[in-house]
């Protein structure tokens, strides 16, 4: 399984959604994180690093994710870096009934555990909430200095991110991005967000 890094920890990736993947590691309102994600998984799936969970984030709050910062893990020039995909868990009520498990990563939720098959069975590809409750590369190019606010879904928010991108071609690679993350008690409400608000710097 590949293993993704959050500090000094190394984790498993992910390459689904699913609001039960358990988060990694948590970050208080106004700190800021370090994820060191992978490039495409299998079919070219992207391999998220997290869930990061966010403290005292509830549903119906709101989190501000500014990117500080990214670079490539073998140093080479990062012009035009940004993530391909950043998001925070769906709810319960944004799965499916039921979909084809096929073996996907899971995070910490591996094989052989008896959640597996529960929640490989009904959680969603990596990419297919996009500009709906995750922020994509193709709504918006996310450098540096770039802004998302993210509607909270479930507890903790278990915010994720990947698919790192370089240069005009939108080539992933593996890397590095720097968070920073702000929580707004009762986002949705006080501000009529319905879904990712993506501020490109």
């Amino acid at each position: 399984m590949p293993l993704l890094s959050y500090g000094a920890q190394t984790v498993p990736g992910h390459t689904r959604w699913h609001p039960e993947i358990p988060a990694v590691a948590e970050v208080i309102s106004g700190g800021s994180v370090r994820m060191e994600c992978r490039g495409f998984w299998g079919a070219r799936e992207a391999l998220l690093c997290g869930p990061i969970a966010v403290v005292g984030a509830e549903p119906g709050d709101v989190i501000v994710v500014d990117v500080l910062g990214i670079g490539r893990a073998d140093g080479g020039p990062a012009l035009g870096a940004h993530p391909g995909v950043v998001g925070c868990a769906p709810g319960d009520d944004a799965l499916p009934v039921e979909v084809e498990p096929d073996g996907p990563l899971l995070g910490r939720v591996r094989p052989g555990l008896a959640d597996y098959q529960p929640v490989a069975a009904r959680a969603l590809r990596s990419a297919a909430l996009a500009g709906q409750i995750v922020g994509s590369c193709a709504d918006a190019r996310l450098t540096a200095g770039s802004r998302i606010v993210l509607p909270v879904h479930v507890r903790g928010a278990k915010l994720s991110a990947g698919d790192l991108h370089f240069g005009d071609g939108c080539t992933a690679l593996d890397g590095w991005i720097d968070l920073r993350v702000n929580l707004t008690k009762r986002g949705v409400e006080r501000f009529h967000v319905t879904g990712p608000l993506l501020m490109p710097a």
